[in-house]
């Protein structure tokens, strides 16, 4: 397996597939095309945890927010202060308005008062004179340092009307009218046209001061505007830079260790993955790294002894194949003695030598059974070792199913009568004549029956057969000790039984169910059981009715 080594190099590597998403594409070309590429390396190596990491980010965003709002109140102070020069402004120009209406009904009032010869009138002048000096007085009050000249001019002209009016005033008292007449001719008029003259100037002053401000407020405004239209925008930049730099830090090593986790998901162990972050993903990749080997290690091991568990399983094989052919062979050696023993067992026992005498019988009958139990032992290892050399063969013919369920039960009956059990023995009428070993067929029933008359202490045992279709279907169930649930499947292995106590009470090897399921097998069909912890067990088994599709003669 070649090294290979996932990494996160000095240009942004983008996976083996191509990443989905316009959104995920952007972000790429920008990491790999811009200098945020070299941002968010910078950020990932900042040798701080994620949360750290994480809260300065969130505080600069924070920041952003506070002066954005430190300048909007600037620009609303601002505001709110040149609105207030703004009014202050209209207020002078209306002043100045004032005196300019207070000095033509003055004159205006003069006129009349020349024409009258009215003190009412006379009144009037000095009433409004009044009014224009209060007025005068708020635009001194505000006025700048070059406008204060002209309105000490205009204070000093109106105090010289003031006494061209008294004096007029005193010559309409007195009835020279013609004399005021020259006076106001010749002083007055003169005198408020200088005033008018000098109030013009005051007006055109204040209202020029008054649209250069309005300019300036417009323009203030206008800057603000900008100003701060640039800022929001300057700001949702910088947040939206912040957040892809800072994000997409944590979310590069994130795609390479999911092309790290790919690589050792396909079996790729000498996978390595190398960030730059010198933060909890940092951490992360040197563990992955260090599992890598581990696993890596563990694979060779792995594979170390699986190649030795193979050359240990062909010994093996080897070893149960040889063990087989010996097998096979001791049985027949075995077998042909034993046969010679029973049969000169049964000669003595039949008086073929003389009578054999009362207290020697009984022994020579038990020494005839333990033979035949061990013959019939003898017989069990021979098939098994047969079928595993390969050396059993079916003898193929056709019987009569009707005849193997009777033999069987006649063979049984003596047992189940020995034991008080009841043995029922059946076939469903119409079966025809099936093609098999039929032999094997009644040794298959003779275990299984023999098997449950054995665990059956009280009840009775039922071998039945049936056809469904093209299959025989048997089945021999008994009331016996049945199974536990967790070794039904155990039962048919070699040399099993449920535990070492059933072994003790009721004997056996082990070899039957295993044999007889070989039997069904090489038959071409399946045998199973439906067990219940003290009521009892039903083998079943099915098999063609004619093996290797021969047909009836």
């Amino acid at each position: 397996m070649s090294q290979q080594e996932v990494t996160f190099p000095k240009k942004i590597s983008l996976l083996a597939s191509p990443p989905a998403g316009w959104g995920v594409r952007i972000a790429y070309f920008l990491l790999s095309r811009t200098p945020l590429g070299k941002v968010v390396l910078w950020v990932a190596g900042i040798k701080s945890s994620v949360h750290a990491k994480l809260i300065t980010g969130f505080f600069i965003v924070t920041f952003l927010f506070i002066a954005m709002g430190g300048l909007s109140l600037q620009a609303i102070t601002k505001m709110s202060r040149q609105s207030t020069l703004m009014d202050e402004a209209h207020k002078r120009v209306e002043w100045s308005r004032q005196i300019q209406h207070a000095l033509a009904l003055q004159m205006n009032f003069t006129a009349m008062a020349l024409l009258l010869r009215d003190e009412g009138t006379v009144e009037k002048i000095l009433r409004e004179n009044n009014r224009f000096n209060n007025t005068l007085g708020l635009i001194a009050e505000a006025a700048m340092p070059e406008e204060q000249n002209v309105i000490q001019r205009i204070r000093v002209a109106q105090g010289e009307a003031l006494t061209a009016v008294a004096d007029i005033a005193n010559l309409l008292r007195d009835g020279k009218v013609n004399e005021a007449m020259s006076l106001q001719l010749s002083k007055g008029y003169p005198l408020y046209e200088r005033i008018a003259g000098l109030v013009d100037q005051v007006v055109i002053a204040e209202q020029s001061k008054m649209t250069g401000l309005r300019a300036d407020v417009a323009a203030a405004t206008r800057w603000t505007q900008i100003l701060m239209v640039g800022f929001v925008l300057s700001s949702i930049v910088l947040a939206l830079l912040l957040g892809f730099v800072i994000s997409w830090s944590f979310i590069l090593p994130v795609r390479e260790a999911h092309g790290f986790l790919t690589e050792v998901a396909t079996g790729n162990f000498q996978a390595t993955i190398n960030v730059p972050n010198r933060d909890e993903f940092g951490v992360l990749a040197d563990r992955m790294n260090q599992m890598s080997r581990e696993l890596h290690s563990l694979y060779e091991n792995q594979r170390a002894a699986a190649q030795e568990l193979q050359r240990l399983n062909a010994r093996l094989v080897e070893a149960s194949k040889a063990k087989s052919e010996f097998l096979a062979n001791m049985s027949h050696e075995l077998r042909t003695p034993m046969n010679a023993i029973l049969g000169f067992m049964e000669m003595l026992l039949d008086d073929i030598y003389g009578e054999v005498p009362p207290d020697l019988r009984e022994p020579l009958i038990d020494i005839q059974v333990n033979g035949k139990h061990l013959l019939n032992l003898i017989n069990d290892v021979l098939d098994l070792s047969k079928i595993e050399a390969g050396r059993m063969e079916l003898a193929l013919a056709e019987y009569s199913v009707q005849d193997v369920v009777e033999t069987v039960g006649a063979s049984l009956q003596s047992l189940a009568s020995e034991k008080g059990l009841t043995l029922v023995a059946g076939v469903q009428p119409g079966i025809p004549l099936a093609v098999g070993d039929g032999r094997r067929i009644a040794q298959c029933l003779m275990n299984l029956a023999g098997n449950a008359l054995k665990f059956t202490k009280q009840g009775r045992v039922e071998v039945w057969v049936e056809q469904k279709q093209d299959l025989l279907h048997y089945r021999v169930s008994d009331t016996g000790i049945g199974i536990p649930e967790d070794q039904v499947e155990q039962v048919f292995g070699e040399f099993r039984q449920v535990d070492a106590a059933i072994t003790r009470e009721f004997g056996g090897t082990g070899l039957g169910l295993s044999i007889t399921k070989k039997f069904v097998e090489m038959h071409g069909g399946r045998i199973w059981v439906e067990s219940v912890l003290e009521k009892g067990s039903t083998f079943f088994f099915e098999i063609p009715l004619r093996v290797g599709g021969r047909n009836a003669a």
